[in-house]
């Protein structure tokens, strides 16, 4: 529940008094909550979807207001601590990091280059609550260690993926393993205001806000690494693994699939660079994930 007070406190103060009355049981489970102008607020739970109406959750939509605009900007303001320009380039990347590494992923309308100008470009947010929680890390640790393979992580959006991930490289951290974090995106140590929310320990390192490519370089140059660890590989990113691989360093990386990889044009791809990692398959948030199959070295 604290998790969810944190949110909240970004919230247009009308906004944020039907989010406080949303039952205690209910916040403590609560990963989402979804904003569109003009729409009615969406709830997100670990196992229901509802309504947020003036008197609480609800299934149906009838009777819940719609948020307006000048609502919704209070809260992008809230958000960019009243200062639009200095989130800039996260905006444009779709994205706000918050305090304690919550995210608000943003969609609206980009101008001809490429760029959201104003709060009134954006029409809607989608609000994830960050939870530094303990899943099956120690597990997908100890048989990283012993296997000495590349793991890939598969799983459909919001199945945990981001989660078992940090929580693997607190694992090997503790285990003196040098780990090196490629944190794009600012999702896995959640940097914030100069530190890091979520402390993965003192054998691990973060590159945050950085290309892959470049945050690989980097870390091969400077920090001997034993492991980099990436969120979210496409396409593009094949080539880095294989010269990852061809360095000596191992990869643990996460990849969007809706089933267990079979059909996966990204780790197709992979493959036929000679890219053979472990795969691991998560259901949804906190299943036990099940090893698909996997490649070795030998």
């Amino acid at each position: 529940m604290q998790r969810f007070n944190e949110v909240t406190e970004y919230f247009e103060n009308t906004i944020k008094s039907k989010l406080n009355s949303i039952p205690n049981k209910i916040k403590s489970i609560v990963t989402e909550i979804r904003i569109k102008v003009n729409q009615p607020i969406v709830i997100i739970t670990l196992n229901d979807r509802y309504y947020l109406s003036e008197f609480g959750l609800s299934n149906i939509p009838h009777n819940c207001s719609s948020v307006t605009r000048n609502e919704f900007n209070e809260c992008i303001k809230k958000m960019c601590n009243y200062s639009f320009f200095t989130f800039e380039n996260q905006i444009n990347e779709g994205y706000l990091t918050l305090k304690n590494g919550h995210r608000v992923g943003v969609c609206g309308s980009f101008s001809n280059n490429g760029e959201i100008i104003s709060c009134n470009d954006i029409y809607s947010m989608n609000v994830r609550i960050a939870r530094h929680i303990k899943t099956y890390g120690k597990y997908i640790a100890e048989n990283f260690i012993n296997s000495r393979n590349h793991l890939l992580i598969l799983g459909k959006p919001a199945s945990g993926k981001t989660t078992l991930l940090r929580d693997i490289a607190t694992e090997l951290s503790a285990n003196k393993i040098k780990v090196l974090v490629s944190d794009e995106r600012n999702e896995i140590a959640a940097g914030f205001n100069g530190k890091y929310e979520f402390g993965l320990g003192p054998f691990c390192d973060v590159i945050s806000n950085c290309k892959k490519q470049v945050s690989a370089e980097i870390a091969i140059r400077t920090m001997s690494p034993d492991v980099i660890i990436f969120d979210e590989i496409g396409f593009n990113d094949a080539d880095i693994l294989k010269k990852l691989s061809n360095s000596g360093v191992f990869t643990i990386a996460t990849l969007h699939s809706f089933d267990n990889g079979t059909n996966s044009f990204i780790l197709n791809q992979l493959s036929s660079e000679g890219f053979n990692p472990t795969i691991i398959y998560l259901d949804n948030i906190g299943d036990i994930p099940r090893y698909e199959y996997s490649y070795t070295n030998d």
